[in-house]
């Protein structure tokens, strides 16, 4: 299998340009992953570029002008399976191989793209029909530490080097798990724990992430206990403890 080609910036605004020339109506696109690194000057170019779109409209009125600008859905068989758990609502390819991956409000089907992250993105590009605007690096690094792909993890020691603001990711992260009811922290937890264990980049964070992690998975056993009916001190003891020991053991692991 032939290795695909990098992009740089120049060829992105090409195509932001080439698709503000082809589409009728005003679309804002909100733009991650590793594209929006190389418009930050973290990276030299990119394979692929990660899109947000916050309606329905929007990505029907995408994927439309993106097919007139030559671009196809990928044949299935060069999908590999990283990419297909991304959950992507569509992926368009132009014959140079550049390629579009399209998220409708939720990205890899975790985080949700929220009005907060919205006012921290910065303006990119302003066209008569399109808009794009920039993830902050905080609202990046975070959709990549909660990510398991392993070229994240390299990405997070960039995003990490170039200086962020810890508390905002950790708000962020302490959010996006109230609206879900899911332990993020507990996943950007582990993935700080690689980022230092790979690199020597200790987090600010991490150990508060860890204590919200242990709280929520005792918070979440002690209730499953009751809810079996198991009412006895050392009936929910034995099950936080079996938790806890798993928490350790998937931050070492």
């Amino acid at each position: 299998m032939s290795q695909r080609r990098g992009f740089d910036r120049d060829y992105l605004k090409q195509e932001f340009d080439k698709l503000d020339s082809i589409t009728k109506k005003g679309i804002v696109l909100y733009l991650i992953g590793g594209g929006a690194m190389a418009f930050y000057g973290l990276k030299v170019a990119t394979k692929d570029i990660d899109i947000i779109l916050t309606n329905q409209q929007d990505l029907n009125s995408l994927h439309a002008a993106l097919g007139e600008m030559g671009y196809m859905e990928p044949n299935p068989l060069v999908i590999t399976e990283p990419y297909d758990e991304m959950q992507t609502n569509a992926i368009l390819e132009n014959k140079e191989g550049f390629r579009w991956d399209l998220f409708l409000n939720k990205v890899c089907g975790k985080l949700t793209l929220s009005a907060e992250m919205q006012n921290r993105a910065n303006s990119l590009y302003q066209g008569s029909n399109l808009k794009v605007s920039i993830a902050s690096k905080e609202d990046l690094f975070l959709f990549k530490g909660i990510t398991t792909r392993d070229t994240d993890l390299d990405d997070i020691r960039i995003l990490a080097q170039s200086g962020l603001n810890w508390e905002t990711i950790a708000q962020e992260c302490k959010n996006q798990s109230q609206q879900t009811g899911l332990c993020w922290e507990d996943a950007l937890y582990q993935n700080l724990q690689d980022l230092k264990t790979k690199y020597g980049i200790e987090a600010p964070i991490e150990k508060a992430l860890r204590k919200t992690a242990e709280q929520k998975i005792i918070e979440v056993t002690l209730l499953g206990q009751i809810e079996k009916g198991n009412n006895t001190v050392s009936g929910i003891a034995k099950a936080i403890g079996e938790a806890q020991i798993l928490l350790e053991w998937n931050s070492k692991n």
